[in-house]
């Protein structure tokens, strides 16, 4: 099941950006010098925008699950 939830290309985009916002996130807090010199505004921005990309392509798979039984009905 899950490989089938990771072939779609929302998911996907939203778990790269917050997964990406996540590393940035410690990279701030810990002081690594790349990582340091990222503003937190953007950081979170990343972040919220990840949540929410994964809530709505979450949503739209199971949409499709539930309209592909109705289908078969």
């Amino acid at each position: 099941m899950l490989k089938k939830i990771w072939r779609h290309p929302v998911i996907l985009t939203g778990s790269v950006m917050f997964l990406s916002a996540l590393i940035f996130l410690i990279g701030h807090f810990f002081r690594i010098p790349y990582l340091r010199e990222t503003e937190l505004g953007w950081i979170l921005t990343t972040l919220i925008g990840g949540v929410l990309v994964l809530g709505f392509g979450f949503m739209w798979y199971w949409k499709d699950q539930v309209n592909a039984k109705k289908r078969l009905r």
